[in-house]
Order: structure tokens, then sequence, then C-alpha cells
């Protein structure tokens, strides 16, 4: 995880930035009375923790959602919503990169995500499940990926669900789709397939958010504050929140079925500030 320096946000985002600001100022990371910003100062009570010393994990039976976190997290579910169309630049992808609209410049699509994001996970999916129609979606084969190690599949199902990483959109897509692929072939059991679907986008709603946020939360790391727990509680309420549309389970599954399940629990993501509100 963790935050990259390299980018300063993006054209039209800037309410994203506001709302992590006000989630962090609102007691996020600084320990159980103040996460999720129901309550607590804003401030770190004991100074810094050591930098040899783990953060605590988020208590288990605490929900992480509270007022401010619950905007943040409706506030990037708007503006993925809102950014679904294509727009200036737009184009058709096919072929590795996978059928879906994909914006210039640096404009992210919702159906360019699903679309991506669904291959991934019909990828995950076809060979944990022995499903070969859905690999051979991705021009895959269940035969051949089977008999190779598990890092050598990995490539090989990440290189299959698209072209290589271009602007910071595409990055995040490919990072979503590499951290899917590795969770769903390490899982001991087979992972059920919505939660294939469900994973993939806390995934890439997470990457977006460092993207956009990564200044701000390292500026309230240097503060004093803890930005590993600030982290924990975004995965958390996202782990949380995060809830596709269910999957058929009467037949074999495509990568059209992910794809609609991901871009139902992107949309969906969109009402967490009106219901928390």
């Amino acid at each position: 995880m963790g935050t990259s320096g390299a980018y300063g946000g993006s054209a039209g985002w800037s309410g994203v930035g506001n709302q992590t600001q006000e989630w962090l100022d609102s007691g996020a990371g600084v320990g159980p009375s103040g996460s999720g910003g129901d309550g607590g100062e804003g401030r770190p009570s004991d100074g810094p923790p050591a930098s040899d010393e783990p953060s605590e994990p988020v208590p288990s039976g605490r929900s992480p959602l509270g007022p401010p976190l619950s905007a943040l997290i409706g506030g990037l579910g708007s503006r993925l919503s809102s950014s679904g169309g294509g727009g200036s630049g737009a184009r058709r992808t096919g072929g590795s990169g996978g059928a879906g609209t994909a914006t210039g410049g640096r404009g992210r699509s919702t159906s360019r995500a699903s679309s991506v994001g669904g291959r991934a996970a019909a990828g995950a999916y076809g060979l944990r499940s022995g499903v070969a129609g859905a690999l051979g979606e991705l021009g895959l084969s269940l035969d051949e990926l089977q008999g190779l190690p598990r890092h050598a599949q990995a490539k090989r199902l990440l290189e299959a669900t698209m072209g290589p990483s271009g602007g910071v959109p595409e990055s995040e897509l490919r990072l979503a789709n590499a951290e899917l692929i590795l969770w769903a072939l390490n899982e001991e059991t087979e992972p059920a397939p919505i939660d294939l679907a469900n994973r993939w986008v806390v995934e890439y709603v997470w990457q977006v958010w460092i993207s956009e946020a990564g200044p701000i939360i390292r500026n309230h790391s240097a503060n004093g504050y803890d930005s590993h727990r600030v982290e924990q509680e975004m995965r958390a309420a996202l782990e949380a929140t995060v809830a596709g549309r269910s999957l058929p389970d009467d037949r074999p599954l495509t990568a059209h079925d992910f794809e609609q399940a991901i871009e139902s629990a992107l949309k969906s993501l969109e009402r967490i500030g009106r219901t928390s509100s």
C-alpha cells in the first residue's frame, strides 16, 4: 500500500481531497476514540508512534464508518460514477486491454474500470474454478495455465486483462488487477465469485483514493498522525460497504457477469454518504 509522491491529483477531484481532510480532522488515525470520525480531537494523544512498533489494528467489533468517512466514500462513488461515459478523447478499446470506454488524458471511466475489472475477476475465477470458457474470453488456455507455476499464472492473467500501463488511471486499474489476482491465487479456499468482484472494487477505489489524497495523507502523517492507521480505517470501511449485485449460480460465469457486478458495486458507493447522514 502506501502513497505515491509522483501525482498531485486530478482536475475535478478536489472535493475528494477536501472530504479526506475533513475526515482526518475529525479524528482519523488517532486510536479507537477518534476512529472513523466519531469523536476525538484530530490530534495524536501520545505523539507519533515509535517507528519500530506496528500500529494497532482497527478493532473488529466497531464499525469504521462515521459521518465524515461515509461522506468521503460517497464522494468517491459519486465522482467515479460521474466519470462513466467517456468524454473528450474517448475511444473503444479491445484485445488484451478488454472492451470498454477509455478516456483520454487523466480521465477515469466507470465502463472502462468495470470492463477491466470484470476480465481480471473472470480470469481468476476461471483458473481457480477450472472454467475454461472464462479463460478463453481472455485468450488463455486452462490446460496451459494449470501447468505453470503460480507466479507465471499471475503474470499471464495480468497481461491478458489489459495492455501496458499508461497514465495514472491505467496504473490504478493494473494495480487493482494485480492485487486481486495475487489474492485469488494465494487463497487456500477458492474465493466465491461475488467476493472476487467486491475485492476488485475495494482495490480499485483504494488506488484511486491514494492517487487523489496521497499528498493530504502524507501531510497529516508529517504532523505526527499515524498514516498506517488512517489507511487501515479507510480499507476496513471499503471492505464493509462494497457490495455488488449477486451473480448467477446456475451456469458458468462470464467476464460480462463480473463486469455487471463490479459496475453495480461502484455505483452503490455513491449512496453511502446519503444513507449514513
